[in-house]
């Protein structure tokens, strides 16, 4: 059963004269349960394609269906309440409330859905202590680790129980020695089955854990295949010469 479905996506804006195509007719499916790893080189458009994802953008022409609704012209209540519900999204840069603690950041989207104190409380505590934070919970942003602060990240992005969680280079911000805890709880998301849709750099990460990589390039699609197939035997030129220069 999938979860998203993107049917001829493109996305294109003006830089001065010239259009630019972010993204090109792309066509994807994510089925429930996977991890989908959107791969490629600076520019690609694997961002582009998240947030049209994630409802954050609209394409220029195309469609987008969420759990078999279809999600492309939602107004921006709609999609605001869409995000709460069905689509948990960790950006780069954590997007925590600097004055609210790490309960508090994480209590934050069920504070706005009305649910109730000892609820909030069970359900935040639970997820606090799933990202390795228990015992954190009074702390503010500044008195977290980066990759604290993400993991505070992840467990507001959970709170909701969504659909599918998509990640934006969730470690790209994080201090070499961060990293490996964030990866770890993603690690822990994926073996318990949920859905996840990650643009990331870290390749050996992608190996590991990844059901499909979608490799990218010049806003198109180039080629899609499990971990084992991408990494030892890709059939496009431009994966070849992308997984030569960084591996």
């Amino acid at each position: 059963m999938s979860i998203i479905r993107t049917e001829h996506l493109s996305r294109y804006y003006k830089q001065g004269p010239v259009q630019v195509h972010a993204l090109q007719d792309v066509n994807l499916t994510i089925e429930k349960g996977d991890f989908a790893v959107l791969a490629g080189p600076s520019g690609s458009g694997k961002t582009t394609l998240l947030n049209m994802i994630g409802a954050l953008d609209k394409p220029s022409s195309g469609k987008v269906w969420l759990d078999g609704h279809e999600i492309t012209d939602l107004s921006r209540r709609q999609t605001s309440h869409l995000r709460r519900d069905r689509i948990g999204f960790v950006f780069q840069f954590y997007n925590l409330i600097p004055v609210l603690t790490a309960f508090e950041n994480a209590e934050f989207v069920l504070l706005l859905k009305g649910v109730d104190h000892d609820t909030r409380k069970e359900k935040v505590m639970t997820l606090l202590k799933k990202v390795g934070l228990a015992g954190l919970e009074k702390r503010k942003p500044h008195e977290l680790s980066g990759g604290q602060q993400q993991r505070v990240a992840i467990a507001r992005a959970l709170a909701m129980q969504p659909k599918i969680m998509l990640f934006d280079e969730p470690t790209s911000a994080l201090d070499p020695e961060m990293i490996g805890e964030v990866l770890d709880v993603m690690k822990t998301l994926a073996r318990e089955g949920m859905t996840m849709c990650c643009v990331t750099h870290e390749m050996g990460f992608a190996r590991e854990v990844a059901d499909r990589i979608v490799f990218m390039d010049e806003g198109r699609i180039v080629e899609i295949g499990t971990p084992v197939q991408i990494f030892n035997d890709p059939r496009e030129d431009r994966t070849k010469a992308f997984l030569a220069q960084i591996l």
